[in-house]
Order: C-alpha cells, then structure tokens, then sequence
C-alpha cells in the first residue's frame, strides 16, 4: 500500500501548538496517519457531514481525522486542546 497524503484545515493549523514537545508528538502522529491510514483514535464522532471520523489524543490536544480511502489522502479536520 501506498503513502497516503495527508491534509490539515488551516483552522487546525492555527490551533496547533506553536513549539516544543507538544508540538512534536502532535505532528508526529499526525505524519504517521500517511503509513497508517486505518490508524484508530482513542474515540469516534460524527462530524457535520454525518461521516464518522476518528478522534486521538496527543498529550494536550485532541486530532480528528478522516480517511477518504477513495482518493488515498487523510484529512486532519481539528486540533484542539483536549480538555475542551
């Protein structure tokens, strides 16, 4: 299997942590979903298009994220912090 591409909202860019650590494991998991595509998170939700999307949580931050299987590419739709 290929590399899938994977794509960040810039809304979730901009909530990304700036540096450090955090900042680190959250773009760290974040490049490990184009090796891992069906990778799970830690919950699911069901987003405004009514498609079920994965939730993990990286230290301080929650990720959502969607496989779009068709095209091959993963879409990071938020970050934010976990514990909001």
């Amino acid at each position: 299997m290929r590399a899938y591409a994977v794509f960040i909202n810039e809304q979730a860019l901009a909530a990304a942590p700036r540096s450090g650590v955090q900042r680190e494991a959250v773009m760290k998991f974040i490049r490990s979903l184009a090796d891992n595509p069906n990778s799970a998170g830690d919950f699911t939700e069901v987003d405004n298009a009514r498609r079920t999307v994965q939730v993990k949580v990286v230290g301080r931050y929650a990720i959502t994220f969607w496989a779009d299987h068709a095209v091959s590419e993963i879409k990071v739709t938020h970050i934010k912090s976990a514990d909001k």
